[in-house]
């Protein structure tokens, strides 16, 4: 994350503005995709902030990639989200634009990074509990749309 480790070294813990690509990774069998964040232990889809010079779609490929190790198909443009404020455990605080795509088409195995500790497919009607409170408004949104 060059971009915002070099604005962080600059300003600190202030709050920043960001856009981010999220996946909603959903498989008609398995159910969908979350990872467990190794920060604060909440669940989430897979994304995050674009760096310079790259499209949406080549951040939420990027993203995906180095979250879950799969490669992506076919992202289809679902929600925009702005104004989601997050404060991480470290004290950064951030005020995101989220742009959510739902993909359905994957390649690969399912295997976390170090920003998660766990990556798990939910079947739609038994999702965890603890989801990532910025993320809780499109998926709701994805569960009575999609």
């Amino acid at each position: 994350m060059g971009y915002i480790s070099d604005i962080r070294k600059l300003i600190g813990h202030s709050p920043i503005m960001m856009t981010a690509a999220m996946c909603i990774l959903y498989d008609r069998e398995k159910g969908l995709l979350l990872e467990k964040r190794s920060d604060d232990g909440t669940w989430c889809v897979p994304g995050g902030g674009l760096e310079l010079g790259e499209t949406l779609e080549q951040a939420l490929r990027r993203e995906v990639r180095e979250e879950t190790s799969l490669e992506i198909a076919d992202p289809v443009l679902f929600d925009v989200q702005a104004g989601v404020h997050m404060v991480y455990p470290n004290g950064d605080e951030v005020y995101y634009t989220d742009v959510v795509y739902i993909v359905e088409k994957y390649t690969g195995t399912p295997e976390p990074d170090r920003e998660s500790t766990e990556l798990k497919w939910f079947p739609l009607d038994r999702l965890p509990d603890n989801i990532m409170p910025t993320q809780i408004g499109y998926i709701k949104k994805f569960l009575a749309e999609g």
